[in-house]
């Protein structure tokens, strides 16, 4: 059992994100954008154990989450959700630090191969998709 913060704007995909990784017994916290999300990592005296996070959102999107998480340096594994299929998307995030980019609609065995990848190493250097 893990802690994962999902951070999503939309309410149903949350809900089905949620749905997913409670039946597996995780503890799921959740925002509804980048900026909730940081504070809630900036409040917690705990860290969550993975973080799932939306590129397009308001106030604070993704990517810009990942650029502050790069610069506070939390080293939490974090897994990119989105509908955006651009490549160079997708290559930004995991230079910015994501250990995937999954597109929506979110397969729950391919989240789950990725969580279980998240959970099992101790650093995210070991589980980066290689940069193409």
């Amino acid at each position: 059992m893990a802690t994962i913060l999902v951070i999503e704007d939309a309410a149903l995909s949350r809900q089905v994100l949620r749905r997913i990784l409670q039946a597996d017994g995780h503890i799921i916290w959740e925002a509804k954008n980048g900026r909730e999300g940081l504070d809630i990592l900036l409040q917690e005296q705990l860290r969550p154990d993975c973080i799932l996070v939306d590129i397009l959102m308001p106030e604070m999107g993704g990517v810009e989450f990942l650029k502050v998480m790069c610069q506070q340096e939390f080293k939490i594994p974090t897994i990119v959700i989105t509908a955006d299929i651009q490549e160079t998307t997708r290559v930004e995030c995991l230079k910015l630090g994501a250990i995937t980019v999954i597109h929506k609609l979110v397969k729950p065995d391919e989240l789950r191969n990725w969580i279980k990848k998240a959970l099992e190493h101790s650093t995210q250097e070991e589980i980066y998709e290689p940069n193409t």
